[in-house]
């Protein structure tokens, strides 16, 4: 967290800069011409007053000194004792966010911005960012996006960008593909007028972009958007920048089939995140490795599950969202189901539903359905289905894209294979509608051929 007040010198508020500083010099006593001394003007002391000047931190620094505080007061307006125990509760805040205690994280950060009992300047937005982060590790993405969209309104200031990329992830990981693709292209354009395209954090927001347009099925701009992303991450050299443009392409490889391709890029990847500090970034790029290697064919469990656990034990150690470990749990219930364990596998699952506690329709369908696969292949087909009708009640709300459509076919198949033809009718009508589908005609077919 760069908190140094120096750095809220671009985006201050000079009107109230200049209150603070005539406030203070006439509580003092002092003429501007004394404020000023030797080193600037009377006048340019005025024209900070007047809030039409924006001084550079050293001036800044020098009236501070002569008017007896601190810059942090002039640009925050939070006096200085309190600024230090605020920034001192932000640090132990972020400290405990990002050792995998988010829940400690969030109630320390609410009850400052709740509790408070001074203003806390620039400092709020600090303190909002931590919660937000906070909300959305624990899987509470409404809240966190709400809190966001408030953050991304003050473009002003210097979280402005990465609280864009975290609200486009979050209203993704919601289902709201629409509005992560809004506020996405928006702030993609805002970065060009800034001045601030090419660099990193653009690169990572064009690659969230490309995640929310392949999800809604605008699968031929998504691999264009990829294409000129990995160009410009390549330009920029950055081993971060690199990595997400690769994960990406191998996510976009993995979605058309292409598994060979898939697994390349994202090795690729792996091995750039590995020369980085971005353990939250390697760890959910481990689980996709192991994804990737439990579709292959033949797949390759053994391996997959060492990445996975791997994948999951970092996440347990940073801020990593629950929706993200309840993942972990899923594809390794996946790798213990194909090894036989069905009861390993079973438990996996219903950690991840434990986990998920109501949060992510998707995900706990996931879960559902594969607790559904574990009772029908041991043979109880009645406890198979309520787990598949809890599936399709978890899906119910999980909003229409590629990946939805995906679980909605397979749970097709699983109430065919069950003998639920009413069931798996329904769920290959809801598949198609989540694809964008409202011909019967491939409806009928998709029946046909997971029925014949």
């Amino acid at each position: 967290m760069n908190d140094a007040p120096e750095a809220h010198l671009a985006s201050v508020d000079l009107a109230k800069l200049g209150q603070r500083v005539r406030a203070t010099r006439v509580a003092r006593g002092m003429t501007q011409e004394a404020l000023a001394g030797s080193e600037i003007s009377g006048a340019y002391v005025s024209r900070i007053e007047a809030g039409q000047r924006r001084p550079e931190p050293r001036v800044a620094q020098l009236l501070a000194e002569r008017l007896g505080t601190t810059i942090d007061y002039l640009v925050t307006g939070v006096e200085p004792q309190y600024a230090e125990e605020v920034r001192l509760a932000l640090r132990y805040a972020e400290l405990a966010l990002n050792s995998g205690e988010a829940d400690d994280a969030e109630v320390q950060v609410r009850k400052l911005l709740i509790d408070s009992a001074h203003e806390l300047g620039p400092l709020r937005r600090e303190a909002e960012w931590i919660h937000a982060r906070s909300l959305e590790a624990l899987g509470r993405l409404d809240a966190a996006a709400e809190l966001l969209e408030q953050i991304v309104a003050d473009r002003g200031q210097r979280l402005w960008l990465p609280a864009v990329i975290a609200l486009c992830r979050c209203y993704r990981e919601a289902g709201d593909l629409s509005r992560s693709i809004d506020v996405g292209e928006v702030a993609l354009r805002h970065t060009e007028e800034l001045g601030l395209d090419g660099t990193e954090d653009a690169i990572r927001l064009a690659v969230s972009l490309v995640g929310s347009y392949f999800e809604r099925g605008d699968e031929t701009y998504a691999h264009q958007l990829c294409r000129a992303t990995i160009v410009a991450a390549e330009k920029l050299a950055s081993p971060t920048a690199r990595a997400s443009a690769y994960w990406n392409a191998s996510i976009l490889a993995s979605r058309r089939g292409d598994l060979d391709e898939a697994i390349r890029l994202a090795d690729r990847a792996l091995t750039l995140l590995g020369d980085t500090d971005d353990l939250r970034s390697l760890a959910r790029l481990r689980r996709q490795f192991g994804q990737l290697l439990l579709r292959q064919s033949p797949p390759d469990p053994a391996q997959a599950e060492l990445h996975v656990r791997k994948a999951r034990r970092d996440l347990g150690d940073i801020d990593g969202s629950v929706v993200d470990i309840a993942r972990c749990d899923i594809l390794l219930a996946r790798s213990q189901l194909l090894a036989g364990d069905f009861d390993g596998s079973e438990a996996l699952a219903n950690q991840a539903l434990d986990l998920l506690a109501g949060q992510s329709s998707f995900v706990r369908a996931e879960a559902e359905s594969l607790l559904g696969s574990i009772e029908h292949q041991r043979g109880d087909q009645a406890e198979a289905g309520r787990h598949f009708r809890n599936a399709v009640a978890a899906l119910t709300g999980a909003g229409a894209d590629r990946t939805v459509a995906a679980l909605w076919f397979e749970l097709g198949s699983l109430f065919d294979e069950t003998g639920d033809a009413e069931s798996a009718r329904d769920a290959y009508r809801s598949a198609a509608a989540a694809f964008g589908l409202h011909s019967e005609v491939r409806v009928s077919h998709a029946m046909s051929t997971r029925t014949g």
